[in-house]
């Protein structure tokens, strides 16, 4: 018995470890020119990052997390995502989709099937959106994306639509079904309160909520983009950054700050998409293996996963810091640093400051939130965060450059990014004229600052004392945030503003 209890915890790392590998070996193959194997099988740079970026969070996941927390559902998703990123027919990539949003339905007795349609309405409206962009494709003729005439099919119907489908994924779960509290975590099937059996894999397929971004990116397969497409896209990532930064700000539960939080990376690799230039991609790209550190970092404080930071010598804040954005060369700061100098390349000054404001908000939750802090997982997702950031240039050079270099022929020349392995990363213009570097003089001010701003508002809103010694002290930043609610009234929900009035 003790042999099958060791093999059966081992055989979720060693799938995931085999799909990786997997994974980097389709990268080596595909980093020189894409692979055609008629009439199912595509292999290209895009393809490949994707698939790596499935099987890198997966195995990352399963070596974090209790085997139990991963069911059939997620290694079906898995797999099936796989299958939609190296084949050019429309049709299976939909119907993949269309299982990764069936996936998120719960198990549900009878006569329950509109409460669990309400409970996975956003990745089904993205699959219908989906359906409806690549089908309008496959309705005239375009059944394979490689097809020599298939960018005379592109147009502003069919990118509407999937463009839709890889924005509506960025709202956070519940958000159209009415659901308030934090997912099910606990590994047995429970009865939640209305009945409907809810399963705990549903929570754990938000690992896999940047593979909307895919259809969306494949479309630079086919044909440029016009203005207008750019414009939209880029529009709408930088509105869900802000949107996603205030959710994270104000949010009642810390389960809803932090997935707000992780979503805003999928917001910028949709701004970054949207740039339609080889750095705005670049920084896309390395925001998806951002977002993947923060998801497998969360946890929810458990005593099996609690640690002291007294072994280690270090304070509890500093995983925290680490996975915030506003610690130098850390991977959240170094995606956002992307991000801004892809928009000043591309001469849009607007997305820089919204993807620098947004930073620096978002990071107060996270470093002020030291309840999430003593885990194993988060010490180990800080300590990726650093590498991953610290890497930076290696990575860009062997997972994102050949991406950029095999979609050039949809991409525009405003703005490109320049590499030097274990050196440093640099943002190009279309002259080839260095915008923004890392590391320099510039960008080390910028860091100090941010930091220090981070750090003394996270300071102010640790400050408040405890009202009641003998009882524990709520957290210093949900006190401040009711004060906040209560002086805004746009931010207050009704029965707060209800009371108030009362009060009044």
């Amino acid at each position: 018995m003790p042999t099958i209890t060791r093999f059966r915890s081992a055989a979720p790392v060693a799938g995931a470890s085999l799909g990786l590998i997997g994974a980097l070996a389709l990268l080596w193959i595909t980093r020189r020119a894409p692979l055609t194997l008629p009439p199912l099988a595509y292999f290209d740079a895009l393809g490949a990052f994707f698939v790596f970026a499935v099987w890198c969070g997966t195995a990352l996941s399963s070596a974090l997390r209790a085997p139990a927390e991963r069911g059939w559902r997620f290694w079906l998703t898995a797999l099936a995502l796989t299958v939609a990123f190296v084949t050019s027919l429309t049709p299976l990539v939909v119907a993949a989709y269309v299982l990764l949003a069936l996936m998120h339905l719960p198990l549900a007795r009878r006569g329950e099937l509109l409460a669990a349609l309400r409970s996975a309405v956003i990745p089904l409206l993205a699959a219908a959106a989906l359906a409806a962009g690549y089908g309008a494709l496959a309705l005239r003729g375009v059944v394979r994306f490689d097809a020599p005439l298939a960018g005379a099919a592109l147009d502003s119907l069919v990118f509407w639509f999937v463009l839709l489908a890889a924005a509506i994924p960025l709202l956070p779960s519940g958000s159209l079904s009415g659901e308030t509290g934090p997912p099910p975590t606990r590994p047995a099937i429970k009865v939640a309160g209305d009945g409907m059996r809810s399963s705990p894999a549903r929570a754990s397929l938000d690992l896999f909520a940047f593979a909307w971004l895919y259809p969306l990116t494949r479309l630079y397969t086919l044909s440029p983009w016009n203005e207008g497409w750019s414009f939209a896209t880029l529009t709408l990532g930088g509105g869900a950054m802000i949107w996603l930064t205030l959710g994270a700000l104000t949010a009642a539960a810390r389960s809803q700050r932090a997935e707000n939080n992780r979503r805003r990376l999928i917001a910028l690799a949709l701004a970054g998409i949207g740039l339609s230039s080889g750095a705005g991609l670049a920084a896309g790209c390395y925001a998806v293996l951002v977002y993947l550190v923060l998801i497998v970092s969360d946890s929810t404080g458990s005593e099996s996963e609690s640690t002291t930071a007294t072994v280690l010598g270090l304070p509890p804040s500093v995983p925290s810091w680490l996975l915030s954005g506003a610690f130098p060369l850390t991977a959240p700061f170094i995606a956002t640093w992307m991000i801004v100098g892809a928009g000043a390349a591309g001469g849009v000054t607007m997305l820089t400051a919204v993807a620098w404001l947004t930073m620096l908000v978002s990071a107060l939750p996270v470093v002020s939130d030291l309840k999430a802090a003593e885990s194993r997982r988060r010490w180990i997702g800080g300590g990726v965060s650093l590498v991953l950031g610290v890497a930076s240039p290696l990575v860009v050079r062997l997972l994102i450059q050949p991406v950029i270099e095999q979609l050039q022929g949809g991409l525009s020349v405003y703005g490109d990014v320049n590499v030097w392995p274990w050196v440093g990363l640099a943002m190009v213009n279309s002259a080839r004229t260095g915008i923004t570097a890392l590391p320099t003089v510039g960008a080390a001010g910028l860091m100090v600052v941010l930091s220090a701003m981070v750090y003394l508002l996270a300071r102010l809103l640790r400050s408040t004392p405890p009202s009641n010694p003998s009882s524990p002290a709520p957290a210093a930043y949900d006190e401040i945030l009711q004060d906040l609610r209560r002086a805004v009234p746009w931010l207050s929900e009704s029965a707060t503003k209800a009371s108030d009035h009362d009060d009044c």
